[in-house]
């Protein structure tokens, strides 16, 4: 037998390992530590999720490349982040605002007191206006699947967390749209194109509108003719989510926008409690862990040394803005200042649409990466392992937590 056929017949030595198989430990390694801290330190589950992450990425133990937030592992990203932001649109419902205009003045408030606060120190420190616009855009969102994920860990209910979840819909919204005008700007700070500084913003906003509108009336066709609790409605869902990210990277429209403002289209149609397909918990469980794990890997131990310092200077402008905003209204808005102040805290975390909006902006300009990946990769990192401590720690101060179960999908949304 001549060597060519022994070597077709026998792996080769030494022996390389799939990047699938490695990609699975690193899922393994974050499941056990998102249990480990839940049980012993009784921390939320996506703080080991987020911890596994930077222990597996190439800052360690390298068990997932440097190349997270390109390819397969983006479009996972975006997906995660898309049944996320869906669900979170399902619960906003706008009439809501009608009744309470002072929640939606609440929410504006807290976002642009964040924007300015952040804007105005990046810009002491030195750094050029483009990258102080980006940073601060990014400073004004929250993350929905902290805010999510651990509401639901905690079963919480009552305002401080519905109005959490509101305003973090709306921040996605104010991010994406401030992000797109900050674009245009720098198409024309770089290329010198007013064209593409007008047209661009606007195809990437309405192209998105339209988008959000198919995406929501597809789905309330389904829904007329598939009971939600059974399994064939999860698939249906799943895979017309996939086919919006397919559409959207097609016409090269942003991923964040289209399916949260689908939810909210779809719940305004229909503000009756909505279910949630029961057999979706575990699909969206399994990307949920995979959000977290693939931007902790992102993170990197140079990032942290290089933006820091930085970082945590504007994470305390940012969160003294967002709880500014929320105390200025909070009164006028219904609640009391218990639960203003732990509404203002739990707006904290920053981690998945920051990384997305981060990311696409940098893909187009990679003269910005640099910086922005120093201060924004630093702020998620800290963020992504504080945040949800926060948020479990403001909620239960509200009086607003349930621990004891576990939310699975399949239950009412009430918002």
């Amino acid at each position: 037998m001549t060597p060519s056929v022994l070597s077709n017949l026998f792996p080769a030595w030494p022996v390389s390992v799939d990047p699938l198989a490695m990609g699975a430990l690193a899922l393994v390694l974050a499941a056990v530590c998102g249990e480990l801290v839940f049980r012993f330190l009784r921390l939320p589950r996506i703080t080991g999720y987020s911890l596994a992450g930077l222990v597996a990425g190439p800052s360690l133990l390298g068990w997932i490349g440097a190349d997270v937030g390109v390819g397969g592992v983006r479009l996972l990203i975006d997906l995660s982040l898309a049944l996320l932001l869906f669900e979170l649109g399902v619960r906003v419902n706008l009439r809501w605002f009608r009744h309470n205009p002072m929640i939606l003045a609440s929410s504006v408030a807290e976002a642009a007191l964040a924007f300015v606060a952040v804007f105005l120190v990046v810009t002491l420190l030195g750094y050029q206006l483009e990258i102080a616009l980006v940073v601060a855009t990014v400073s004004m969102t929250t993350s929905p699947a902290v805010v999510m994920r651990v509401a639901g860990e905690l079963r919480a209910r009552g305002q401080v967390t519905d109005r959490l979840l509101v305003m973090t819909a709306l921040n996605v919204v104010y991010a994406v749209i401030v992000a797109n005008l900050v674009l245009g700007y720098i198409h024309r700070s770089y290329g010198g194109d007013w064209l593409a500084a007008l047209l661009h913003p606007l195809y990437q906003l309405g192209g998105s509108a339209l988008v959000a509108l198919l995406l929501a009336k597809v789905f309330q066709v389904l829904r007329r003719h598939f009971d939600p609790q059974q399994e064939q409605a999860s698939l249906l869902l799943f895979a017309l989510l996939m086919l919006t990210m397919a559409l959207l990277q097609t016409l090269k429209l942003p991923a964040l926008l289209a399916p949260l403002l689908a939810g909210i289209l779809v719940k305004h149609a229909d503000p009756r409690p909505h279910l949630w397909p029961r057999h979706f918990g575990s699909v969206g469980g399994v990307l949920v862990i995979l959000l977290f794990v693939m931007t902790g890997a992102a993170l990197t131990w140079q990032h942290l040394f290089a933006g820091g310092l930085v970082a945590l200077a504007l994470i305390a402008v940012r969160s003294g803005g967002k709880l500014l905003g929320v105390l200025a209204f909070g009164r006028w808005s219904g609640i009391t200042l218990r639960q203003s102040l732990a509404l203002g805290l739990a707006l904290s975390p920053l981690s998945g649409v920051a990384f997305v909006l981060t990311a696409d902006i940098g893909r187009l300009y990679p003269a910005l990466n640099a910086e922005l990946g120093g201060i924004v990769l630093s702020m998620i990192a800290i963020l992504e392992l504080l945040g949800p401590v926060i948020v479990q720690q403001s909620l239960a101060w509200a009086g607003e937590s349930r621990p004891q179960g576990n939310a699975e999908g399949g239950e009412k949304h009430d918002a």
